[in-house]
């Protein structure tokens, strides 16, 4: 009488040649065990993948595996999930060995492997050695997948490569483009006896309003309209003789590039004032100030442009430890970077300290608190720093529109200048999955040929100023 192959032989060999398949995709060795085992059906070999792309590394370390197919293994099955039983002595040998074990069912009906992290799963089921002992799927949850590789190195006490040459990434800056840079330089001969730092204490004085201007040449140069009766600068030059001049020549000269960003700044000042964000001399920063005497913070509404979600951010807040007391104020360094013929805002994130929302706290104490801080603080927290400043400065719109003279003058992007690297950092949340051109031109092309590469997103901690 020949010898009899039962049904459930093929289900058993075709739910281990479904885990094959699996462990193999998230680039793993499968081994099964080929003599009798004693609740062992198989083992994971963990593999790292080069950084160069080319293949794996073994890493030594090995996930044990027990397996189970068929619809004797599936019960209480339903549209979210089923149990399998399990006997006491299998589930006390996997426990207590020292290799971690993962638990899997292959499920007939529904074509699909299902697992768990047996140590794992004890340690977070109340009463599992209480009969009848089992273990639950969750089939949404639990599917046995590639796309579980890193938690199986975790497992495998492996850790995840820092570096992933077989995905793409996007690069995001701190820059921002000038959709719209002035270009139109009024200027007129420069009345005798005066130079800009006479106007501007002469205008001071009176707390008058000043335009952005500098002095060239034996000329006034502005950004505001000197046609215009309204103009303050008007009485300081000879109106008899105004030009406008085209700003792009300035662009190339050191001297002039100078005094055009001088402008620019202080066309940003006045918008943050009129969004209500103070700056601080000594430290060169936007700060989000004290609003009144009967609250210990400030909170802002603010939409993340990456991510379309709506969010409440802390801007302001007092704190007290021990003998220490102060206000922490989110705070950034904002200037304008000329990359081949375009104009970019750059936002670097800062903190300031006060001692009561106005006055510097103690900048010896600065330094520790801040290190504090930062270093709570990752990628994705710089970025949606960054991110954030750029949509306070909107107020709500869809562009950033700096006015000057009641008219928009400066318009720049919400979102930063971004572009596709090769590889990508794991764990990073801007794994990049859509075809290179969507982003063309991006970042690089501003970027290429250029030495000077002004998109850094950190800069060092300095004695020299504590607060960062």
């Amino acid at each position: 009488m020949p010898k009899i192959v039962p049904a459930s032989k093929f289900q058993e060999l075709k739910g281990l040649d479904r885990i094959s398949q699996v462990v193999h995709e998230m680039q793993c060795i499968w081994r099964e065990i080929s003599k009798d085992d004693i609740g062992i059906d198989g083992e994971i070999d963990l593999l790292e993948p080069r950084p160069d792309g080319k293949g794996a590394i073994a890493t030594g370390k090995i996930i044990k595996v027990q397996a189970k197919s068929g619809s004797s293994y599936v019960k209480q099955d339903s549209a979210s999930g089923f149990i399998t039983p399990v006997r006491q002595e299998d589930l006390e040998l996997w426990t207590n060995a020292n290799y971690p074990v993962i638990f899997i069912v292959y499920h007939p009906d529904d074509d699909k492997l299902y697992w768990k992290d047996v140590k794992e799963y004890v340690r977070a089921t109340p009463n599992i050695f209480h009969p009848p002992i089992k273990f639950v799927f969750n089939k949404e949850t639990d599917e046995f997948t590639s796309k579980f590789r890193d938690k199986v190195l975790q497992i495998g006490n492996v850790s995840s490569p820092r570096v992933l040459f077989q995905k793409q990434e996007r690069l995001f800056s701190n820059l921002f483009l000038l959709q719209r840079a002035p270009k139109d330089l009024y200027n007129a001969p420069i009345l005798t006896n005066l130079d800009y730092p006479m106007i501007t204490s002469i205008l001071r004085s009176r707390q008058s309003f000043t335009p952005p201007f500098c002095v060239n040449r034996g000329r006034v140069f502005t950004l505001s309209d000197l046609s215009d009766p309204g103009c303050a600068l008007r009485e300081f030059c000879d109106t008899s003789n105004i030009l406008i001049e085209n700003a792009q020549p300035w662009w190339a000269n050191p001297d002039l590039n100078r005094s055009y960003v001088s402008m620019l700044n202080r066309l940003l000042r006045m918008h943050t004032n009129r969004c209500g964000i103070k700056y601080n001399q000594q430290f060169r920063r936007f700060y989000f100030p004290r609003m009144d005497d009967t609250s210990d913070s400030v909170k802002v509404a603010w939409v993340n442009q990456r991510t379309k979600s709506h969010a409440t951010r802390t801007v302001a807040a007092y704190y007290h430890y021990g003998h220490d007391y102060f206000w922490r104020h989110l705070a950034a360094d904002m200037t304008f970077k000329n990359i081949g013929n375009s104009w970019f805002l750059q936002i670097i994130p800062k903190y300031l300290f006060t001692v009561d929302g106005i006055n510097i706290w103690d900048t010896e104490k600065v330094g520790s608190y801040t290190t504090r801080q930062k270093s709570r603080e990752r990628n994705p927290h710089v970025l949606n720093h960054i991110l954030f400043w750029a949509d306070y400065l909107s107020q709500g719109k869809s562009r950033v529109q700096v006015e000057l003279d009641y008219k928009p003058i400066m318009v720049i992007e919400k979102m930063p200048q971004t572009g596709i690297a090769d590889f990508a950092i794991t764990d990073d949340p801007a794994i990049y999955e859509e075809p290179p051109e969507v982003l063309q031109p991006n970042l690089f092309s501003y970027i290429l040929n250029n030495e000077d590469d002004d998109f850094i997103e950190e800069e060092p901690e300095g004695a020299e100023d504590d607060q960062n």
